[in-house]
């Protein structure tokens, strides 16, 4: 296999004013009215910054198999919580001390504990592979409509918590998607491949899969459900198979969860997505000047190329 050579020069600068489709992919927990809701903030973005992109959205969880039922009525409830054991910190802030406040404030607060994470985890692990079949075969057929009525313009879906999951799983197990480029935006599409449960991108931490076209992943370490992704699709070629964008929107959680959509920076690393083409191989090097978090990792003198990560279109 002959060597590819990446891009020469100074990365290309994204356009000013993109064009083309954002085929939005929302999350497992969003309700119809909610769905209507983000899609007006993004689209009000859109629409502040100029730009000649129209929003799709497709109500994929009410279309595929993918349900969720009343989790609070499995939660032990007994009269009022009890008050918080101040006095422990006394002790100090050891691990286990940290453990036993946590403990104790959430012992009778377990459904504030369970609506903060546990369904929403819990349905992107149980009710994702339960469903996925559903989901990427709905997800399929609006991508492939949203192409076609793109009329030859860009079509670059950004994908929202189990939404980047079903993203990320749906590209792996299609190469002939009709995109150039991806971002997962809050994502835990990164932690369920080192539990091996996306099935089209099976785990493998000396040679890890990547996708067909550039994948861009935004997080914000305040979002507890957003995890990076370039660590663990480290290549050992060069070529920059994923890249992290880290945004600070100095939001608490739950809310740093839904608080990406007000951010610049967000909105400016997807207009650079849209000017990604998957014939174009992104560096480590140019993913930095593009202010994206991307280490390289060390590669030995003696390795053959044939050895090493096999290219991917990034």
């Amino acid at each position: 296999m002959a060597r590819p050579t990446a891009r020469a020069g100074a990365p290309p600068a994204a356009p000013a004013y993109p064009s083309g489709i954002l085929f939005f992919v929302h999350g497992a927990a969003e309700t119809s009215e909610g769905l209507v809701a983000n899609v007006a903030r993004l689209e009000d973005q859109v629409r502040a910054r100029g730009w000649d992109v129209t929003v799709v959205a497709p109500e994929w969880r009410r279309r595929s198999d993918l349900r969720l039922g009343n989790w609070k009525k499995a939660i032990h409830r007994r009269g009022r919580p009890s008050p918080m054991p101040v006095p422990i910190l006394r002790a100090g802030l050891r691990k286990d001390v940290v453990m036993k406040i946590a403990t104790n404030y959430f012992e009778d607060r377990r459904e504030a504990l369970f609506e903060v994470l546990g369904p929403q985890m819990m349905a992107d692990v149980i009710g994702y592979r339960a469903h996925r079949d559903s989901i990427l075969r709905v997800l399929r057929a609006e991508l492939t409509d949203a192409a076609r009525g793109a009329k030859g313009r860009p079509v670059l879906p950004v994908a929202l918590s189990l939404g980047g999951i079903a993203l990320v799983d749906l590209l792996a197990s299609w190469p002939e998607a009709p995109v150039e480029a991806c971002v997962t935006v809050g994502s835990q599409a990164p932690l369920l491949y080192t539990f091996d449960a996306i099935p089209s991108m099976p785990y493998d931490e000396a040679d890890p899969p990547h996708l067909p076209v550039p994948w861009l992943n935004v997080y914000d370490s305040r979002d507890f459900l957003s995890f990076l992704a370039e660590p663990l699709f480290r290549r050992t070629d060069g070529l920059a198979s994923v890249v992290d964008l880290r945004v600070h929107s100095g939001a608490d959680f739950p809310r740093s969860h839904s608080a990406y959509w007000e951010l610049d920076p967000v909105w400016e690393a997807i207009a650079t997505a849209f000017a990604w083409k998957r014939m174009e191989p992104l560096t480590v090097r140019e993913a930095r000047r593009l202010g994206f978090e991307a280490r390289k990792a060390p590669v030995p003198k003696d390795a053959a190329w044939g050895d090493r990560v096999r290219p991917s279109n990034v």
